[in-house]
């Protein structure tokens, strides 16, 4: 590889290879050199951050709970955790920063397939007349001095891996169950599917599918597809596959809410 470039660029080489064939070629090389020296001189690109548990659920009165961040990697691993209160506009989800829950330590340095305990502790302990829920950002930073090499380029710090992990806090007595209410609408170039909440608990909605009255359906998601909060909701993008056929009358979701297959009508170009 390393005497290649040196024969074609010799006087003989130029004439027997085609300019552009000789360009294409030094490109490779470069293109390969240079991999090998972003690898050489980025190691700590094989630390890696889990998280557990990924929901923090508080029971009634409960002050905290924790949070264990593991680096199952070979280098130590910077984290940054930060809590806010989460909402949602209709649309979606809204954060905004909070101090009724902190989280101590808020940065943890962790060596190598190390953990790290973090207590996340409710400041304000009054009973809530709603659920209350925040979401816990959890970012892996990148070491100093490649912290201060992207500081000084793009003028931020690149956070290099997040996890949001939702925390509940119930309201004071039975909270009850959610209560949903479904929309199809057309707006911004696509088609959205909208969840509203009018319960007292949120709403974890997961394997949602969509059915037309003449039996054809869109699976609109096969794992997760988000939460609609108390008293609240938001709506999804659907897909660029889904069929303009099924936005008609007698359409029909069927999803897992929390941990339970229910069915519901969805009305069809109402706003929620």
């Amino acid at each position: 590889m390393a005497q290649s470039p040196r024969q074609e660029g010799s006087a003989s080489s130029d004439r027997s290879i085609p300019a552009a064939a000789l360009r294409r070629m030094l490109l490779q090389a470069a293109v390969a050199i240079g991999m090998a020296a972003l690898a050489s001189t980025h190691p700590a690109l094989a630390a890696s951050l889990q998280v557990s548990p990924v929901t923090l659920l508080f029971q009634q009165g409960q002050p905290a709970l924790g949070i264990t961040l593991r680096n199952t990697g070979d280098a130590p691993l910077t984290g940054q955790v930060r809590v806010f209160a989460w909402g949602q506009d209709g649309k979606d989800d809204t954060l905004d920063p909070v101090q009724a829950l902190v989280a101590s330590p808020p940065m943890v340095v962790i060596p190598p397939q190390g953990e790290q305990l973090v207590r996340v502790v409710r400041t304000n302990r009054q009973p809530a007349d709603h659920e209350l829920t925040y979401r816990l950002l959890i970012d892996e930073l990148p070491p100093p001095q490649e912290a201060s090499t992207s500081a000084g380029v793009s003028g931020g710090i690149n956070f290099r891996l997040r996890y949001s992990i939702p925390v509940f806090v119930p309201m004071a007595g039975a909270p009850g169950e959610p209560k949903l209410s479904w929309t199809l609408k057309q707006h911004d170039g696509g088609w959205f599917l909208g969840a509203s909440n009018a319960g007292a608990t949120h709403a974890q909605l997961s394997a949602v599918k969509l059915s037309g009255p003449d039996g054809e359906s869109f699976d609109v998601s096969s794992g997760l597809l988000g939460y609609a909060l108390a008293g609240s909701g938001r709506e999804w993008r659907l897909s660029e596959k889904f069929p303009a056929k099924l936005a008609v009358a007698g359409l029909k979701v069927q999803a897992t809410v929390n941990t339970s297959a229910q069915a519901a009508a969805v009305a069809v170009g109402a706003t929620p």
